[in-house]
């Protein structure tokens, strides 16, 4: 089944909006009972408030005249003669109806509202019988209206007044204890709201992560399998996202494009090196060929005219191999007669100090090798082997079957090296260098033909001699040669 692929900034949007916003709506809803219950709280407590002013209990306590003394007071002053008409405390009245239908529009308990109704035809009655104490003239007559009208009307609204606040005071406790219990509801289901979108969150954010560093380290892991060189085990990459898999894709095709071109400039550099060595491996020695011209004169003028045409011939051998009809993989055994036309030519000048003998098994003759494998290294081992050693040397030339595999071997009894010269020797075997006769150009022909295996080993011992061995396959890769 094929993954969904979505972009990281969408599945971290999706991420965040998943949670964030079912917590968003439940704390909002929350908050709407919270303000619900706040605002009756309030209401009830500025009912409280404006009732308590006309509230003997409340205003005794501040040392100040209740609604219902005050009233009192005023009306026995119009009683009395004191005060005229104008001494009635009608505008006490009027704001407390006011206040009374103000308090009907905050309330909502339906005992309160019928308290809050009372108070209303309480005070309307008293307002018509302040009116009405006006009318009578007597003053004892006066005194027994007042006694029996205006003072139970203001006990009345007192006492009504009193069983509304109680009425309210018992709401607001009640409101009270919902909201202090609502309080602990939002915090709790606050809290469990809070660890269980954060709970959801990390659960996200963690598979998220690991669906971001789990591909990341495995696109490291090829990235650095790259800078190692190992291009063909790069495995693709699996991602539910699409900037993860642009990068897997962009990272094996880089790897692709740098395969590519590396094994460009390698082919190239092959080419170039193997170029080198052939021209390297093609150059005649002038001093040989001058030495040998020389030889043959001094032959005829000598009267050993068949020891010339020997040499002659054995030049003639000798050249003729080196070109090979410009073929650089030739058989063994041509490789053979050309380091066997090489030693007769050397042996003619050094026969005082140098003999040779080949020893390559027939059913090596038609393996193909690289041309001029052997005769560097005769040349080696006759100028810095046997010339350089007091009395007459041998140059041993061997063949080794072993099975898929070959070996040839050159061994002479000269001069051999010092420890130090060995190692230089060696390690310009191994780097490549240039530091002796042939030897390095031998070797990385070997090398590039073959494959990492084969290739020169030398070893010596001052005094006694070197020995010089070519590991090779009896399959030589031909793709080189075809360059």
């Amino acid at each position: 089944m094929k993954q969904k692929q979505e972009k990281l900034e969408t599945k971290m949007k999706w991420m965040l909006l998943s949670t964030m916003i079912p917590m968003t709506i439940l704390i909002i809803v929350l908050l709407v009972f919270f303000w619900h219950y706040t605002n009756e709280y309030n209401q009830l407590s500025n009912n409280l408030a404006v009732s308590s002013e006309y509230n003997a209990n409340y205003r005794n306590s501040n040392n100040d005249m209740s609604f219902k003394d005050e009233v009192d007071m005023d009306i026995y002053y119009v009683t009395i003669g004191r005060k005229g008409k104008d001494g009635l405390p009608t505008e006490q009245v009027d704001k407390a109806i006011s206040t009374v239908e103000s308090l009907k529009k905050t309330t909502s308990k339906k005992e309160s509202l019928r308290s809050l109704k009372y108070l209303t035809n309480y005070l309307e009655n008293l307002k018509k019988r302040m009116n009405q104490l006006l009318e009578i003239k007597n003053y004892q007559e006066r005194q027994e209206f007042v006694a029996n009208n205006t003072e139970i009307l203001t006990t009345l609204f007192e006492k009504e007044m009193q069983n509304y606040i109680y009425q309210e005071a018992t709401e607001l406790v009640q409101i009270e204890s919902q909201l202090a219990g609502n309080v602990r509801l939002t915090i709790i289901t606050m809290c469990a709201a809070i660890l269980v979108a954060t709970a959801i969150l990390l659960r996200r954010s963690f598979r998220l992560t690991y669906s971001i560093t789990k591909p990341i380290s495995e696109i490291l892991h090829n990235i650095k399998k790259v800078g190692k060189g190992e291009y063909k085990t790069i495995n693709v990459v699996s991602a539910d996202s699409v900037e993860i898999q642009e990068l897997d894709a962009g990272t094996r095709k880089m790897a692709g494009r740098i395969e590519g071109l590396l094994e460009n400039v390698r082919k190239e550099q092959e080419v170039q090196h193997m170029t080198e060595l052939q021209l390297i491996q093609a150059q005649v020695n002038p001093h040989f060929l001058y030495n040998t011209l020389d030889t043959i004169v001094w032959l005829v003028e000598g009267g050993m005219q068949q020891d010339a045409v020997d040499m002659i011939t054995s030049l003639s051998v000798f050249f003729r191999t080196s070109l090979s009809k410009g073929k650089d993989i030739i058989p063994l055994s041509e490789e053979k007669r050309h380091t066997l036309s090489y030693l007769e030519i050397q042996q003619s000048r050094y026969r005082d100090i140098m003999e040779f003998e080949i020893n390559i098994p027939p059913e090596l003759d038609e393996v193909m090798v690289p041309k001029l494998t052997l005769q560097p290294l005769a040349e080696n081992a006759l100028y810095h082997g046997i010339k350089n050693k007091r009395g007459k040397g041998k140059i041993l030339i061997e063949g080794f079957n072993l099975g898929d595999d070959m070996m040839l071997r050159v061994t002479d009894n000269g001069q051999g090296m010092t420890p130090e010269r060995l190692y230089e020797v060696q390690e310009a075997i191994r780097t490549g260098e240039r530091a002796g006769f042939g030897l390095a150009a031998v070797s990385e022909r070997i090398v590039l033909y073959y494959g990492p295996g084969y290739g020169l080993k030398i070893s010596s011992t001052e005094g006694e001699g070197t020995v010089m061995e070519v590991y090779m396959a009896k399959k030589i890769n031909l793709d080189n040669n075809s360059r």
